[in-house]
Protein backbone atom coordinates (compact mmCIF):
# COMPACT_ATOMS: atom_id res chain seq x y z
CA UNK A 1 0.00 0.00 0.00
CA UNK A 2 2.48 2.47 0.74
CA UNK A 3 5.16 1.14 -1.83
CA UNK A 4 4.23 4.24 -3.78
CA UNK A 5 6.63 6.57 -1.39
CA UNK A 6 9.75 7.46 -2.68
CA UNK A 7 12.29 5.07 -1.75
CA UNK A 8 14.44 8.12 0.71
CA UNK A 9 11.24 7.99 2.62
CA UNK A 10 10.69 4.45 3.11
CA UNK A 11 12.53 4.23 6.45
CA UNK A 12 11.71 7.30 8.10
CA UNK A 13 7.84 6.85 6.97
CA UNK A 14 8.19 3.31 8.54
CA UNK A 15 9.37 4.91 12.06
CA UNK A 16 6.23 7.10 11.86
CA UNK A 17 3.73 4.77 10.64
CA UNK A 18 4.65 1.07 11.86
CA UNK A 19 1.22 -0.02 10.83
CA UNK A 20 0.24 0.75 8.11
CA UNK A 21 2.83 -0.85 5.51
CA UNK A 22 2.34 -4.53 7.19
CA UNK A 23 -1.46 -4.29 6.09
CA UNK A 24 -2.91 -4.66 2.24
CA UNK A 25 -5.47 -2.08 1.00
CA UNK A 26 -8.38 -4.92 1.60
CA UNK A 27 -7.32 -5.04 5.32
CA UNK A 28 -7.07 -1.34 5.90
CA UNK A 29 -11.08 -1.09 4.04
CA UNK A 30 -12.21 -3.87 6.02
CA UNK A 31 -11.04 -1.93 9.44
CA UNK A 32 -12.76 0.85 8.24
CA UNK A 33 -15.73 -0.97 7.62
CA UNK A 34 -15.94 -1.88 11.16
CA UNK A 35 -15.41 1.44 12.67
CA UNK A 36 -18.41 2.77 10.08
CA UNK A 37 -20.44 -0.33 11.13
CA UNK A 38 -19.70 0.65 14.99
CA UNK A 39 -20.07 4.15 13.89
CA UNK A 40 -23.66 3.42 12.50
CA UNK A 41 -24.71 0.93 15.32
CA UNK A 42 -24.21 3.59 18.23
CA UNK A 43 -26.39 6.27 15.60
CA UNK A 44 -28.71 4.10 15.91
CA UNK A 45 -28.78 3.65 19.74
CA UNK A 46 -29.05 8.03 18.97
CA UNK A 47 -25.19 8.55 20.42
CA UNK A 48 -23.09 10.38 19.14
CA UNK A 49 -19.24 8.80 18.64
CA UNK A 50 -16.18 10.91 18.53
CA UNK A 51 -13.13 9.50 16.51
CA UNK A 52 -9.93 11.02 17.41
CA UNK A 53 -8.34 13.35 14.97
CA UNK A 54 -11.08 13.88 12.75
CA UNK A 55 -14.06 14.28 14.32
CA UNK A 56 -17.23 13.77 15.95
CA UNK A 57 -20.70 11.97 14.69
CA UNK A 58 -23.74 13.50 16.15
CA UNK A 59 -27.07 14.67 15.62
CA UNK A 60 -28.77 18.64 15.62
CA UNK A 61 -32.54 18.94 15.50
CA UNK A 62 -33.80 21.59 13.49
CA UNK A 63 -37.73 22.64 12.41
CA UNK A 64 -38.68 22.77 8.99
CA UNK A 65 -41.65 25.59 7.99
CA UNK A 66 -44.27 23.94 6.32
CA UNK A 67 -46.66 26.88 6.50
CA UNK A 68 -50.10 27.64 8.24
CA UNK A 69 -47.77 28.37 11.64
CA UNK A 70 -46.52 24.66 11.29
CA UNK A 71 -43.50 22.72 11.45
CA UNK A 72 -41.99 19.51 11.26
CA UNK A 73 -39.10 18.55 13.66
CA UNK A 74 -36.12 16.65 12.09
CA UNK A 75 -33.37 15.01 13.87
CA UNK A 76 -30.81 14.54 11.35
CA UNK A 77 -27.04 12.77 11.66
CA UNK A 78 -24.30 15.92 10.78
CA UNK A 79 -20.33 15.15 11.12
CA UNK A 80 -18.29 18.30 13.05
CA UNK A 81 -14.56 18.02 12.33
CA UNK A 82 -12.21 18.67 14.98
CA UNK A 83 -11.37 22.29 15.72
CA UNK A 84 -7.62 21.49 15.93
CA UNK A 85 -7.21 19.49 12.37
CA UNK A 86 -9.61 22.48 11.03
CA UNK A 87 -7.44 25.42 12.48
CA UNK A 88 -4.36 23.79 11.28
CA UNK A 89 -4.95 23.40 7.50
CA UNK A 90 -7.30 26.26 7.52
CA UNK A 91 -10.60 24.53 6.22
CA UNK A 92 -13.85 26.07 6.08
CA UNK A 93 -17.14 24.22 7.51
CA UNK A 94 -20.41 24.72 8.37
CA UNK A 95 -21.50 26.01 11.47
CA UNK A 96 -23.63 23.00 13.38
CA UNK A 97 -25.32 23.80 16.52
CA UNK A 98 -26.04 20.08 18.48
CA UNK A 99 -27.97 19.84 21.89
CA UNK A 100 -26.28 19.23 24.91
CA UNK A 101 -28.66 16.10 25.98
CA UNK A 102 -27.06 13.60 23.07
CA UNK A 103 -24.18 11.29 24.61
CA UNK A 104 -21.09 11.51 23.09
CA UNK A 105 -18.96 8.40 23.18
CA UNK A 106 -15.32 7.94 22.05
CA UNK A 107 -14.62 5.15 19.02
CA UNK A 108 -13.73 1.71 21.06
CA UNK A 109 -11.27 0.35 19.25
CA UNK A 110 -11.70 -3.04 21.99
CA UNK A 111 -15.04 -3.17 20.10
CA UNK A 112 -13.85 -2.72 17.25
CA UNK A 113 -11.22 -5.85 16.92
CA UNK A 114 -13.38 -8.36 18.04
CA UNK A 115 -15.50 -7.75 14.81
CA UNK A 116 -12.57 -8.48 13.02
CA UNK A 117 -9.25 -10.61 12.86
CA UNK A 118 -7.14 -7.46 13.48
CA UNK A 119 -6.02 -6.85 17.54
CA UNK A 120 -6.55 -4.02 19.19
CA UNK A 121 -3.25 -2.17 18.32
CA UNK A 122 -3.00 -3.40 14.83
CA UNK A 123 -6.60 -1.07 15.16
CA UNK A 124 -6.13 1.87 16.85
CA UNK A 125 -2.78 1.80 14.51
CA UNK A 126 -4.07 1.75 11.51
CA UNK A 127 -6.87 4.45 12.13
CA UNK A 128 -4.62 6.75 14.18
CA UNK A 129 -1.74 6.33 10.73
CA UNK A 130 -4.74 6.87 8.30
CA UNK A 131 -5.65 10.01 9.96
CA UNK A 132 -2.17 11.26 9.68
CA UNK A 133 -1.71 10.40 6.26
CA UNK A 134 -5.26 12.12 5.70
CA UNK A 135 -3.48 15.07 7.54
CA UNK A 136 -0.71 14.95 5.08
CA UNK A 137 -2.18 14.90 2.32
CA UNK A 138 -4.65 18.09 3.19
CA UNK A 139 -1.31 20.08 4.07
CA UNK A 140 -0.44 19.74 0.17
CA UNK A 141 -4.06 21.12 -0.79
CA UNK A 142 -5.03 17.59 -2.10
CA UNK A 143 -8.68 17.29 -2.75
CA UNK A 144 -10.21 14.12 -0.50
CA UNK A 145 -12.66 12.03 -0.78
CA UNK A 146 -12.99 9.69 2.66
CA UNK A 147 -15.50 6.89 2.71
CA UNK A 148 -17.57 5.43 5.40
CA UNK A 149 -19.57 2.55 4.50
CA UNK A 150 -22.96 2.43 4.88
CA UNK A 151 -23.17 6.01 6.19
CA UNK A 152 -21.88 8.74 3.48
CA UNK A 153 -18.94 10.21 1.96
CA UNK A 154 -16.76 13.37 3.94
CA UNK A 155 -15.23 15.46 1.10
CA UNK A 156 -12.58 18.41 1.40
CA UNK A 157 -12.18 20.12 -1.66
CA UNK A 158 -10.91 23.56 -2.17
CA UNK A 159 -10.62 24.19 1.82
CA UNK A 160 -13.85 23.61 2.65
CA UNK A 161 -15.57 20.30 4.37
CA UNK A 162 -18.78 18.45 3.14
CA UNK A 163 -20.39 15.60 4.58
CA UNK A 164 -22.88 13.56 2.34
CA UNK A 165 -24.98 10.85 3.42
CA UNK A 166 -26.49 8.39 1.71
CA UNK A 167 -29.63 8.35 1.14
CA UNK A 168 -30.81 4.92 2.85
CA UNK A 169 -28.68 5.85 6.05
CA UNK A 170 -30.55 8.74 6.48
CA UNK A 171 -34.11 7.16 5.92
CA UNK A 172 -32.93 4.58 8.27
CA UNK A 173 -31.81 7.21 11.15
CA UNK A 174 -35.16 9.30 10.63
CA UNK A 175 -37.75 6.17 10.35
CA UNK A 176 -40.67 8.37 8.59
CA UNK A 177 -38.88 8.62 5.55
CA UNK A 178 -39.32 12.44 5.29
CA UNK A 179 -35.70 13.63 6.01
CA UNK A 180 -34.01 12.62 2.94
CA UNK A 181 -37.07 14.18 1.53
CA UNK A 182 -36.39 17.64 3.14
CA UNK A 183 -32.65 18.09 2.91
CA UNK A 184 -33.35 17.42 -1.04
CA UNK A 185 -35.34 20.85 -0.71
CA UNK A 186 -33.71 23.05 1.25
CA UNK A 187 -31.28 25.30 -0.45
CA UNK A 188 -28.43 24.38 2.17
CA UNK A 189 -28.33 21.43 2.40
CA UNK A 190 -29.28 20.15 -0.83
CA UNK A 191 -25.95 18.48 -1.75
CA UNK A 192 -25.98 16.83 1.58
CA UNK A 193 -27.91 13.47 -0.14
CA UNK A 194 -26.58 10.83 -2.40
CA UNK A 195 -28.44 9.03 -4.38
CA UNK A 196 -27.59 5.86 -3.70
CA UNK A 197 -24.63 3.59 -1.22
CA UNK A 198 -22.19 3.63 -3.95
CA UNK A 199 -19.12 6.00 -4.98
CA UNK A 200 -19.65 8.99 -6.54
CA UNK A 201 -18.16 7.91 -9.48
CA UNK A 202 -14.91 8.24 -11.30
CA UNK A 203 -13.25 10.63 -9.47
CA UNK A 204 -10.70 12.80 -11.07
CA UNK A 205 -6.73 12.46 -11.11
CA UNK A 206 -6.68 15.07 -8.22
CA UNK A 207 -8.46 13.74 -5.47
CA UNK A 208 -7.36 11.58 -2.99
CA UNK A 209 -9.93 8.51 -1.74
CA UNK A 210 -9.36 7.09 1.72
CA UNK A 211 -9.28 4.74 3.63
CA UNK A 212 -7.72 3.06 0.76
CA UNK A 213 -4.54 4.67 0.01
CA UNK A 214 -3.13 3.12 -3.16
CA UNK A 215 -5.11 5.81 -5.29
CA UNK A 216 -3.41 8.02 -8.00
CA UNK A 217 -3.55 11.24 -5.58
CA UNK A 218 -0.65 9.33 -3.20
CA UNK A 219 3.28 9.98 -3.87
CA UNK A 220 4.53 8.84 -6.55
CA UNK A 221 8.55 8.28 -7.78
CA UNK A 222 9.69 11.14 -10.96
CA UNK A 223 9.88 7.80 -13.35
CA UNK A 224 6.28 6.93 -12.33
CA UNK A 225 4.96 10.27 -13.08
CA UNK A 226 3.53 10.44 -16.85
CA UNK A 227 2.00 13.58 -18.11
CA UNK A 228 -1.53 13.33 -18.99
CA UNK A 229 -3.05 13.35 -22.12
CA UNK A 230 -6.38 15.61 -22.55
CA UNK A 231 -8.99 14.88 -25.22
CA UNK A 232 -8.49 17.73 -27.77
CA UNK A 233 -12.19 19.10 -29.66
CA UNK A 234 -11.83 18.99 -33.33
CA UNK A 235 -12.08 22.37 -35.50
CA UNK A 236 -14.67 23.94 -36.55
CA UNK A 237 -13.23 25.26 -39.63
CA UNK A 238 -10.99 22.56 -41.13
CA UNK A 239 -9.93 19.58 -40.26
CA UNK A 240 -6.05 19.69 -39.93
CA UNK A 241 -5.57 21.25 -36.88
CA UNK A 242 -6.63 18.58 -34.66
CA UNK A 243 -7.48 20.81 -31.80
CA UNK A 244 -8.39 24.16 -30.95
CA UNK A 245 -6.13 26.73 -33.15
CA UNK A 246 -6.94 28.83 -36.20
CA UNK A 247 -5.46 28.45 -39.37
CA UNK A 248 -2.01 31.13 -38.84
CA UNK A 249 -1.28 29.69 -35.65
CA UNK A 250 -1.78 26.04 -37.32
CA UNK A 251 0.53 26.95 -40.02
CA UNK A 252 3.49 28.73 -37.65
CA UNK A 253 2.76 25.20 -35.24
CA UNK A 254 3.84 22.92 -38.41
CA UNK A 255 6.54 24.87 -39.40
CA UNK A 256 8.50 25.44 -35.75
CA UNK A 257 9.31 23.69 -33.33
CA UNK A 258 7.31 23.88 -30.35
CA UNK A 259 8.83 24.09 -26.41
CA UNK A 260 6.67 22.56 -24.05
CA UNK A 261 6.90 23.40 -20.07
CA UNK A 262 4.35 20.79 -18.32
CA UNK A 263 7.25 18.13 -17.94
CA UNK A 264 9.43 20.31 -16.28
CA UNK A 265 6.21 22.22 -14.35
CA UNK A 266 5.47 18.75 -13.30
CA UNK A 267 9.17 17.35 -12.22
CA UNK A 268 9.36 20.76 -10.21
CA UNK A 269 5.79 20.24 -8.35
CA UNK A 270 6.36 16.71 -7.67
CA UNK A 271 9.74 17.72 -6.30
CA UNK A 272 8.25 20.54 -4.07
CA UNK A 273 5.34 17.37 -3.01
CA UNK A 274 8.46 15.07 -1.88
CA UNK A 275 10.35 18.14 0.03
CA UNK A 276 6.65 19.26 2.29
CA UNK A 277 6.50 15.20 2.99
CA UNK A 278 9.66 15.05 3.96
CA UNK A 279 9.45 17.94 6.11
CA UNK A 280 5.76 16.41 7.82
CA UNK A 281 7.21 13.12 8.51
CA UNK A 282 10.26 15.30 10.16
CA UNK A 283 7.86 17.20 12.46
CA UNK A 284 5.71 13.87 12.96
CA UNK A 285 9.24 12.00 13.80
CA UNK A 286 9.99 14.77 16.38
CA UNK A 287 6.43 15.09 17.94
CA UNK A 288 6.87 11.23 18.05
CA UNK A 289 10.30 11.65 19.58
CA UNK A 290 8.67 14.54 22.19
CA UNK A 291 5.51 11.94 22.95
CA UNK A 292 8.26 9.28 23.88
CA UNK A 293 10.35 11.61 26.07
CA UNK A 294 7.11 12.86 28.00
CA UNK A 295 6.31 8.87 28.30
CA UNK A 296 9.47 7.50 29.57
CA UNK A 297 9.51 10.60 32.26
CA UNK A 298 6.31 9.94 33.45
CA UNK A 299 7.34 5.85 33.56
CA UNK A 300 9.94 6.84 35.43
CA UNK A 301 7.99 9.23 37.97
CA UNK A 302 5.88 6.59 38.15
CA UNK A 303 8.38 3.98 38.93
CA UNK A 304 9.34 5.72 42.04
CA UNK A 305 5.98 5.94 43.06
CA UNK A 306 5.48 2.63 42.63
CA UNK A 307 9.14 1.95 44.86
CA UNK A 308 7.60 4.52 47.57
CA UNK A 309 4.60 3.00 47.68
CA UNK A 310 5.76 -0.38 47.63
CA UNK A 311 8.81 0.52 50.81
CA UNK A 312 5.80 2.25 52.51
CA UNK A 313 3.53 -0.99 52.55
CA UNK A 314 6.50 -3.49 53.65
CA UNK A 315 6.79 -0.83 56.45
CA UNK A 316 3.37 -1.33 57.47
CA UNK A 317 3.32 -4.94 56.89
CA UNK A 318 6.60 -5.46 59.20
CA UNK A 319 5.12 -3.36 61.72
CA UNK A 320 2.05 -5.55 61.97
CA UNK A 321 4.19 -8.24 62.21
CA UNK A 322 5.90 -7.47 64.76
CA UNK A 323 5.43 -9.13 68.34
CA UNK A 324 4.42 -7.63 71.10
CA UNK A 325 6.87 -7.63 74.37
CA UNK A 326 4.98 -9.99 76.61
CA UNK A 327 2.23 -12.31 75.07
CA UNK A 328 -1.09 -12.97 76.49
CA UNK A 329 -1.64 -16.42 78.32
CA UNK A 330 -4.11 -18.29 80.48
CA UNK A 331 -3.99 -20.55 83.44
CA UNK A 332 -5.20 -23.88 83.01
CA UNK A 333 -6.35 -24.97 86.52
CA UNK A 334 -7.30 -28.21 85.66
CA UNK A 335 -4.71 -29.07 83.30
CA UNK A 336 -2.07 -32.05 84.15
CA UNK A 337 1.53 -31.07 84.99
CA UNK A 338 3.94 -31.29 82.11
CA UNK A 339 6.85 -33.29 82.15
CA UNK A 340 9.91 -32.49 84.38
CA UNK A 341 11.53 -32.02 80.44
CA UNK A 342 9.66 -28.66 80.31
CA UNK A 343 9.36 -27.77 84.68
CA UNK A 344 12.15 -25.47 83.80
CA UNK A 345 10.23 -23.48 80.97
CA UNK A 346 7.07 -24.25 82.80
CA UNK A 347 7.93 -22.65 86.53
CA UNK A 348 9.35 -19.57 83.99
CA UNK A 349 5.97 -19.57 82.41
CA UNK A 350 4.38 -19.77 86.08
CA UNK A 351 6.61 -17.06 87.42
CA UNK A 352 5.95 -14.48 84.06
CA UNK A 353 2.77 -15.24 84.70
CA UNK A 354 2.67 -14.30 88.62
CA UNK A 355 4.22 -11.31 88.00
CA UNK A 356 1.75 -10.31 85.19
CA UNK A 357 -1.19 -10.93 87.58
CA UNK A 358 0.62 -9.21 90.39
CA UNK A 359 1.50 -6.15 88.45
CA UNK A 360 -2.57 -6.11 87.10
CA UNK A 361 -3.72 -6.53 90.40
CA UNK A 362 -1.13 -3.50 91.45
CA UNK A 363 -2.63 -1.71 89.15
CA UNK A 364 -6.48 -2.42 89.75
CA UNK A 365 -5.39 -1.16 93.79
CA UNK A 366 -3.83 1.86 92.38
CA UNK A 367 -6.75 2.60 90.16
CA UNK A 368 -9.22 2.03 93.06
CA UNK A 369 -7.58 4.07 95.41
CA UNK A 370 -7.28 6.99 92.85
CA UNK A 371 -10.91 7.21 92.22
CA UNK A 372 -11.94 6.86 95.94
CA UNK A 373 -9.32 9.93 96.53
CA UNK A 374 -11.16 11.26 93.78
CA UNK A 375 -14.50 10.72 95.37
CA UNK A 376 -13.23 12.03 98.75
CA UNK A 377 -12.25 15.50 96.99
CA UNK A 378 -15.61 15.83 95.00
CA UNK A 379 -17.80 14.99 98.19
CA UNK A 380 -15.39 17.58 100.14
CA UNK A 381 -16.17 20.29 97.44
CA UNK A 382 -19.73 19.60 97.40
CA UNK A 383 -19.89 19.75 101.49
CA UNK A 384 -17.86 23.50 101.08
CA UNK A 385 -20.55 24.74 98.15
CA UNK A 386 -23.68 23.43 100.58
CA UNK A 387 -21.77 25.38 103.55
CA UNK A 388 -21.27 28.35 101.07
CA UNK A 389 -24.84 28.32 99.94
CA UNK A 390 -26.29 28.25 103.50
CA UNK A 391 -24.14 31.27 104.94
CA UNK A 392 -25.53 33.36 102.13
CA UNK A 393 -29.06 31.68 102.70
CA UNK A 394 -28.75 33.11 105.96
CA UNK A 395 -27.25 36.45 104.93
CA UNK A 396 -30.10 37.00 102.72
CA UNK A 397 -32.58 36.36 105.25
CA UNK A 398 -30.86 38.31 108.15
CA UNK A 399 -30.98 41.30 105.58
CA UNK A 400 -34.42 40.52 104.16
CA UNK A 401 -35.66 41.09 108.43
CA UNK A 402 -33.50 44.06 108.80
CA UNK A 403 -35.06 45.80 105.46
CA UNK A 404 -38.77 45.05 107.46
CA UNK A 405 -37.74 46.56 110.32
CA UNK A 406 -36.49 49.50 108.86
CA UNK A 407 -40.27 49.77 106.76
CA UNK A 408 -41.89 49.10 110.49
CA UNK A 409 -40.04 51.94 112.05
CA UNK A 410 -40.70 54.38 109.37
CA UNK A 411 -44.47 53.60 109.50
CA UNK A 412 -44.34 53.89 113.54
CA UNK A 413 -43.18 57.15 112.76
CA UNK A 414 -44.82 58.37 110.82
CA UNK A 415 -48.26 57.29 112.29
CA UNK A 416 -51.34 59.52 112.37
CA UNK A 417 -52.32 61.28 115.31
CA UNK A 418 -54.77 59.70 117.53
CA UNK A 419 -58.26 60.47 118.07
CA UNK A 420 -59.21 63.85 119.51
CA UNK A 421 -60.30 63.09 123.38
CA UNK A 422 -63.74 63.15 124.29
CA UNK A 423 -65.84 66.20 125.45
CA UNK A 424 -69.16 66.48 126.18
CA UNK A 425 -70.19 70.17 125.99
CA UNK A 426 -67.61 70.85 122.60
CA UNK A 427 -69.37 73.58 120.69
CA UNK A 428 -67.88 72.17 117.48
CA UNK A 429 -67.76 68.90 115.59
CA UNK A 430 -65.69 66.20 116.26
CA UNK A 431 -65.97 64.30 113.29
CA UNK A 432 -66.30 65.59 109.79
CA UNK A 433 -64.77 68.97 110.16
CA UNK A 434 -62.99 68.65 106.79
CA UNK A 435 -65.26 66.88 105.42
CA UNK A 436 -67.14 69.25 102.36
CA UNK A 437 -63.85 70.80 101.31
CA UNK A 438 -62.46 67.15 100.75
CA UNK A 439 -65.58 66.72 98.92
CA UNK A 440 -65.69 69.91 96.60
CA UNK A 441 -61.91 69.37 96.10
CA UNK A 442 -62.55 65.79 95.22
CA UNK A 443 -65.68 67.06 93.16
CA UNK A 444 -63.22 69.28 91.22
CA UNK A 445 -60.74 66.69 90.38
CA UNK A 446 -62.89 64.50 89.02
CA UNK A 447 -64.42 66.62 86.77
CA UNK A 448 -61.00 67.76 85.81
CA UNK A 449 -60.35 64.08 84.96
CA UNK A 450 -63.80 63.89 83.15
CA UNK A 451 -62.84 67.15 80.99
CA UNK A 452 -59.80 65.72 80.24
CA UNK A 453 -60.55 62.00 79.05
CA UNK A 454 -63.53 63.91 77.04
CA UNK A 455 -60.52 66.09 75.49
CA UNK A 456 -58.34 63.12 74.55
CA UNK A 457 -61.33 60.67 73.18
CA UNK A 458 -62.64 63.57 71.15
CA UNK A 459 -59.30 64.43 69.72
CA UNK A 460 -58.66 60.41 69.04
CA UNK A 461 -61.72 60.38 67.60
CA UNK A 462 -60.82 63.41 65.27
CA UNK A 463 -57.29 61.75 64.22
CA UNK A 464 -59.32 58.56 63.68
CA UNK A 465 -61.56 59.81 61.39
CA UNK A 466 -58.70 62.46 59.86
CA UNK A 467 -56.83 59.04 59.41
CA UNK A 468 -59.54 57.71 57.25
CA UNK A 469 -60.08 60.25 54.89
CA UNK A 470 -56.30 60.19 54.06
CA UNK A 471 -56.07 56.32 53.34
CA UNK A 472 -59.50 56.87 51.33
CA UNK A 473 -58.08 59.57 49.27
CA UNK A 474 -54.82 57.57 48.82
CA UNK A 475 -57.25 54.74 48.13
CA UNK A 476 -58.65 56.50 45.20
CA UNK A 477 -55.38 57.82 43.83
CA UNK A 478 -54.34 54.54 43.58
CA UNK A 479 -57.60 53.35 42.32
CA UNK A 480 -57.40 55.64 39.66
CA UNK A 481 -53.89 55.35 38.95
CA UNK A 482 -53.83 51.62 38.42
CA UNK A 483 -57.26 52.19 36.27
CA UNK A 484 -54.87 54.68 34.12
CA UNK A 485 -52.56 51.58 33.99
CA UNK A 486 -54.16 49.29 32.88
CA UNK A 487 -55.88 50.78 29.82
CA UNK A 488 -52.50 51.74 28.69
CA UNK A 489 -51.56 47.88 28.77
CA UNK A 490 -54.70 47.21 27.02
CA UNK A 491 -54.35 50.14 24.48
CA UNK A 492 -50.22 48.72 24.05
CA UNK A 493 -51.32 45.05 23.82
CA UNK A 494 -53.65 46.09 21.28
CA UNK A 495 -50.71 48.62 19.35
CA UNK A 496 -48.72 45.07 19.40
CA UNK A 497 -51.03 42.66 18.28
CA UNK A 498 -51.68 45.01 14.88
CA UNK A 499 -48.60 45.98 14.31
CA UNK A 500 -47.92 41.70 14.32
CA UNK A 501 -51.18 41.16 12.03
CA UNK A 502 -49.27 44.42 9.81
CA UNK A 503 -46.20 42.69 9.80
CA UNK A 504 -47.71 39.51 8.95
CA UNK A 505 -49.68 40.66 6.50
CA UNK A 506 -46.70 42.34 4.49
CA UNK A 507 -44.37 39.59 5.22
CA UNK A 508 -47.40 37.19 3.74
CA UNK A 509 -47.62 39.88 0.70
CA UNK A 510 -44.07 40.07 -0.18
CA UNK A 511 -43.92 35.60 0.33
CA UNK A 512 -46.72 35.57 -2.43
CA UNK A 513 -44.97 37.98 -4.37
CA UNK A 514 -41.96 36.48 -4.59
CA UNK A 515 -43.40 33.38 -5.01
CA UNK A 516 -45.14 34.36 -8.02
CA UNK A 517 -42.12 35.87 -9.51
CA UNK A 518 -40.24 32.94 -8.88
CA UNK A 519 -43.12 31.05 -10.72
CA UNK A 520 -42.88 33.27 -13.81
CA UNK A 521 -38.70 32.57 -13.96
CA UNK A 522 -39.03 28.97 -13.47
CA UNK A 523 -41.75 29.19 -16.63
CA UNK A 524 -39.36 31.68 -18.46
CA UNK A 525 -36.52 29.35 -17.82
CA UNK A 526 -38.32 26.23 -18.82
CA UNK A 527 -39.49 28.39 -22.33
CA UNK A 528 -36.35 29.25 -22.52
CA UNK A 529 -33.59 27.17 -24.85
CA UNK A 530 -30.57 25.10 -23.66
CA UNK A 531 -28.00 28.32 -24.17
CA UNK A 532 -29.88 30.13 -21.71
CA UNK A 533 -26.30 30.17 -19.38
CA UNK A 534 -23.54 32.29 -20.57
CA UNK A 535 -21.30 29.55 -20.61
CA UNK A 536 -22.96 27.49 -22.61
CA UNK A 537 -23.13 30.41 -25.49
CA UNK A 538 -19.86 31.00 -25.29
CA UNK A 539 -19.34 27.62 -27.18
CA UNK A 540 -19.81 29.42 -30.09
CA UNK A 541 -17.09 32.40 -29.91
CA UNK A 542 -14.11 29.81 -29.55
CA UNK A 543 -10.98 31.53 -29.49
CA UNK A 544 -7.72 30.52 -30.03
CA UNK A 545 -5.02 29.56 -27.36
CA UNK A 546 -2.25 31.30 -28.98
CA UNK A 547 -3.46 34.68 -30.79
CA UNK A 548 -7.01 34.61 -29.11
CA UNK A 549 -8.15 35.33 -32.43
CA UNK A 550 -11.09 33.72 -33.61
CA UNK A 551 -11.13 30.13 -34.96
CA UNK A 552 -12.19 30.90 -38.19
CA UNK A 553 -9.24 33.13 -38.88
CA UNK A 554 -7.14 32.62 -42.13
CA UNK A 555 -4.61 35.72 -41.88
CA UNK A 556 -6.56 38.61 -41.88
CA UNK A 557 -5.38 41.40 -40.32
CA UNK A 558 -6.53 43.31 -37.34
CA UNK A 559 -5.87 46.50 -38.84
CA UNK A 560 -8.11 48.88 -40.36
CA UNK A 561 -8.53 49.52 -44.41
CA UNK A 562 -8.25 52.91 -45.63
CA UNK A 563 -11.31 52.58 -47.82
CA UNK A 564 -12.94 52.79 -43.85
CA UNK A 565 -11.29 55.93 -43.45
CA UNK A 566 -12.93 59.08 -43.80
CA UNK A 567 -9.91 61.66 -44.89
CA UNK A 568 -10.40 65.43 -43.00
CA UNK A 569 -12.29 63.29 -40.13
CA UNK A 570 -10.95 61.31 -37.14
CA UNK A 571 -14.48 58.83 -37.30
CA UNK A 572 -13.99 55.47 -38.28
CA UNK A 573 -16.86 54.12 -40.31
Amino acid sequence: MLDTIVPPLVDLSRQVLPTLPSLSQEEVSAIWGNVSEFVERQLSLHKGVQIPGLGTFTFMRQKLEVGNNKFILTQRPVFVMVEKLVQLHGLRQSKVYTPGDIPIVPLNFVMISLEGPFNRDTVEGCVKETLLFLSRSISIKKNVEFTFKGIGVLIIRDGKVKMRFYKDFLCSMDGSGALAKALANRPGTVDSVLSSTETLGRRPNSVLAFPSLSSPGCLKSDDEIKPKIFPTPACQDHNRAGQEMCYVCLQRAQRNSPLYYSEERRKREAEDEQLIQQYQMLKDQEAFFKYQMRSLASREQNKKNAAYNLGVAEAVRVHKNEKPAFYKSFLFVKRPLSPEVNACKQEEYSHSLLQQMENRREKEIKQRQNRELMDRLEQVQLTEELAAQRAKYIRDKMEETKCYKRALDVQIKNKRPQLPMFEPDSSEPIFGKDEGELVVEKRQQEQDCMKHQLEAAASRKRRAILHQLVDQKRDLQMLHRTCKEHLADRRAELERVNRINRSLLEDWERSATAKRQRDLEEKAFERASDKLFLLDQCENYRRCRQCQRRTSNVGESSLWPLNKYMHGSRLFV
